[in-house]
């Protein structure tokens, strides 16, 4: 039975399970297995996590170990010590220098992020739990804490993570070219797209891209030919669709995009989700908005509110607050200034509702995009000076770095609008805005992103037509060269 104490605990420090146990100094694995109370720790390690808890054994629902006989109890004598297990009997030398050898090198691997992976993965196909799960558990050892920093070992894990299933299942655009299990080939294809998720965070967005296609094929095939597992195909065919989405509008434009996301709003239907159909919508209103269609971006994220107010059945909060955002965002770019801000404030109140820790897998979600979208409203009617105010919630003016982990892709479109909220402000700072815009034109080009190196160079041609006589500013167009 699971430990709803310890995991309570956890989400009451805003902790991932990665970060509970650096706190306790155990492996994550281990701090899993306590939490799914499949294993309970010994009376050395308990002290370590009650210490980074700050708690009793009680209340992280390790009462029955707290005063009972000690797990491991170590009697120094001149020769070789005596093991002790929980019942108090002791274990004899020889077997027990083979487990803590073992012991020791299971703790070693659990330090390896791919061996953790691999784990979780290894744990849905042999017990077949809920793909949902599995993304969960994955986001939770892969999610960046603390920096935006992906450092190389995370990076190699997730590039194999994205392509194992192409190479194993031998996916092509006809499906999988070799037999196995579909409910195999979707295990594997919901922890890849899980990887081009991360992936597409940092600047490996063409790859992201290129895997994500290929799972398509084979995931459309399974859900037209084997009917037990039609739900989790559709499932996985919507976020696929959402990710390139996003990843098409980078890659190929607005116009690939657009097709993306319909085909995203369109097996969220099929699926029945609402939360799917919701989340996709709001997709579909941004990529309008990008495309210059306000309008249509205006009435899909309007048919989203709607079916949100309609609804019978519970939202997960930050589905709610997302809907709100893009709601305040497209009303705000149709003039509607005094409407957005209410709907903003309904995005903020409903996401700061959300309890610690409570993810949702179908979106790329978190303080971030309202202080962006709270931006960008003020932007729109024009108020720069408030703009330049809710941007730098995210993005520390000075040092052009994040004040919480954001993916890259969000980091540079902060910085664009940073500059021109910069121009259009009423000091019109040219020192300033020249800052903001050389990091965001820097920063599309490494990631290739034909969406960041548009806006930069609109925001390039309002600064040359505001100091046009300036020669700094002239020079700078030097930079604006497509890779």
């Amino acid at each position: 039975m699971a430990n709803e104490k310890l995991r309570a605990a956890r989400l009451q420090k805003h902790w991932s399970q990665v970060k509970a146990a650096e706190k306790a100094g155990i492996s994550v694995l281990t701090y899993s297995r306590w939490e799914k109370g499949v294993q309970t720790p010994y009376l050395t390690t308990l002290d370590q996590l009650c210490e980074a808890f700050e708690m009793s054994p009680a209340d992280l629902g390790f009462g029955h170990i707290d005063g009972s006989a000690p797990a491991q109890v170590v009697s120094v004598a001149q020769t070789s010590p005596v093991l002790i297990d929980r019942q108090g009997r002791e274990i004899s030398h020889e077997s027990d220098t083979h487990e803590l050898q073992l012991s020791k090198e299971l703790e070693s691997l659990c330090i390896d992020l791919e061996f953790r992976v691999q784990c979780i993965i290894y744990e849905v196909l042999s017990q077949r739990t809920s793909l949902q799960r599995l993304r969960k558990e994955l986001t939770s050892i892969l999610t960046l804490e603390g920096n935006n920093t992906m450092d190389l070992e995370r990076r190699t894990v997730l590039r194999h993570l994205a392509l194992i299933p192409i190479q194993t299942f031998g996916l092509t655009a006809f499906g999988a070219s070799r037999s196995f299990l579909p409910e195999d080939i979707l295990t594997h294809c919901a922890a890849g797209i899980t990887a081009c998720e991360h992936l597409s965070r940092g600047i490996d967005l063409n790859l992201a891209y290129s895997a994500t296609c290929a799972y398509v094929p084979t995931l459309k095939s399974i859900a037209k030919d084997c009917p037990s597992q039609q739900g989790e195909a559709i499932e996985l065919l919507s976020q696929a669709m959402l990710l390139l989405t996003t990843l098409g509008l980078h890659l190929e434009g607005s116009k690939a995009a657009i097709n993306y996301a319909q085909q995203a709003v369109k097996y969220s239907e099929i699926s029945g989700s609402l939360e799917l159909i919701l989340t996709s919508l709001g997709q579909l209103a941004w990529i309008f908005s990008c495309d210059k269609q306000y309008h249509k971006a205006l009435e899909k994220v309007q048919l989203a509110e709607h079916l949100l107010t309609k609804a019978k059945q519970s939202v997960h909060p930050l589905v709610q607050s997302n809907t709100y955002a893009v709601l305040g965002a497209y009303s705000a770019q149709n003039g509607h200034r005094e409407y957005a801000l209410k709907a903003l404030d309904m995005a903020t109140q409903t996401f700061f509702s959300t309890p610690p820790m409570n993810e949702f897998n179908y979106m790329d979600y978190d303080y971030s995009e309202i202080a962006l979208t709270w931006g960008l409203a003020h932007a729109r009617t024009g108020h720069p000076e408030e703009a330049l105010k809710a941007f730098t919630e995210i993005i520390d003016p000075t040092m052009l770095t994040t004040k919480m982990p954001v993916s890259e892709r969000v980091r540079v479109e902060f910085l664009n609008h940073m500059a021109l909220a910069s121009v259009k402000s009423s000091i019109k700072d040219m020192e300033q805005a020249v800052t903001y815009w050389q990091a965001g034109i820097q920063g599309a080009k490494a990631l290739k992103s034909e969406q960041r190196f548009s806006e930069a160079v609109i925001a390039y041609e309002i600064m040359e037509g505001v100091w046009h006589s300036d020669k700094r500013i002239t020079n700078l167009r030097e930079l604006i060269v497509h890779w």
